[in-house]
């Protein structure tokens, strides 16, 4: 066990987890098991928590925005639902099975700062980049995943760019580039780290078109977001998060001043148009 892991279990010990975080995680109706499952999950970086004891049920065809200050975890949420950082404690299941990247179940969109955009490659061969999983070591792309590229580009309105180096191209262009790779793979879950962070009006218009669409073909999306004026018109479902889970569920009923302020503080009074 490392320095972390034992500092950070001691004091789960000693104090127990927050009353916020054993609350019960709002579940999908019985009839439809939820597309990701996040039991007891943290995640500390050094001696400091980062994420503490997690309990979240997304339920599947939801559009879900996970929102909290600088610093919550919100990144860290999703990084840990891809297995791309290691928990102290806790366990993600998607559609009822531990996640792996061999089973091309999620989805993922990463930060667009976080990228090399200088590497060598062109639009199109980033958008066939969502197939790969799918082919295995041996098989080269064919017709049928050159196929799906041209359709994931052509849906984001990139099909004129499809030979230009990612270098080359703004912000919007570079986001939606990444986001038509993830179409490509046509996952039944999608995970969406901050994807109108620097983009313009109308790559945001066309993300969120987009997003819709996936909901209405009943897939799972989850999205990073710090908007919080935007959240009732563009999810359904809202996680708000500040190291702990405050409150997760739909939009209506989560999206509250209570719960902001909770998130917040003071500085969120007034952002959910509430009546009084």
């Amino acid at each position: 066990m490392s320095a972390t892991t034992a500092t950070v279990a001691a004091l789960k010990g000693v104090v127990g987890a927050p009353a916020a975080a054993r609350a019960p995680a709002p579940h999908a109706p019985a009839t439809a098991p939820p597309a990701i499952e996040v039991h007891d999950l943290t995640v500390a970086y050094r001696d400091k928590p980062v994420l503490w004891d997690i309990d979240l049920a997304v339920p599947g065809g939801v559009l879900m925005a996970v929102v909290g200050p600088n610093g919550a975890g919100k990144t860290t949420l999703v990084k840990a639902m891809l297995g791309l950082v290691k928990p102290v404690s806790g366990a993600v299941l998607v559609h009822g099975k531990p996640y792996s990247p061999r089973s091309q179940t999620v989805a993922y969109v990463p930060q667009r700062g976080t990228v090399d955009w200088d590497f060598p490659t062109t639009v199109f061969d980033v958008a066939l980049m969502g197939t790969y999983g799918r082919l295995g070591w041996f098989r080269r792309p064919g017709a049928a995943e050159r196929a799906a590229a041209a359709d994931a580009l052509a849906r984001v309105g990139m099909s004129a760019f499809a030979d230009r180096q990612i270098s080359q191209l703004s912000g919007g262009q570079q986001q939606r580039v990444f986001l038509a790779r993830a179409l490509a793979q046509d996952a039944p879950v999608y995970l969406m780290d901050e994807p109108f962070q620097g983009v313009d009006a109308v790559t945001e218009r066309a993300i969120v078109d987009i997003l819709r669409e996936l909901r209405a073909r009943g897939r799972t999306v989850v999205v990073v977001h710090h908007d919080l004026q935007t959240v009732p018109e563009y999810f359904d479902w809202v996680t708000l998060l500040n190291v702990r889970k405050i409150a997760s569920g739909p939009v209506s009923s989560v999206f509250t001043d209570a719960n902001l302020k909770a998130t917040y503080g003071e500085k969120a009074a007034g952002l959910t148009n509430e009546p009084g």
